[in-house]
């Protein structure tokens, strides 16, 4: 018999839409062309939590199926080093 999910689905939703909100406001509030590197980090570190959520919760590969798990927490893991690389070194 599967379990209701319900509670925890709409618990996770409430984080993710808070961290698009904080990540938003984070973003907007400076005017200049670029975003401050530490900003810039924060706002790819709720990124990846944001996927982390998704993946775990909505998808629903909490306990099972690590390996696919990792492969797509791994990718928005590598887009957000990329960028962070990418803005850190001036490339």
């Amino acid at each position: 018999m599967r379990r209701n999910k319900t509670p925890e689905l709409f618990a996770s939703s409430h984080w993710i839409l808070l961290m698009g909100i904080v990540a938003a406001l984070l973003a907007a509030q400076w005017h200049q062309e670029t975003l401050p590197l530490v900003a810039l980090i924060v706002v790819l570190m709720l990124v990846v939590l944001k996927a982390r959520l998704i993946v775990l919760d909505f998808i629903g590969l909490r306990g099972s199926r690590p390996l696919l798990a990792g492969a797509l927490l791994a990718w928005p893991a590598v887009f957000a080093l990329a960028t962070a690389a990418k803005v850190g070194f001036g490339l």
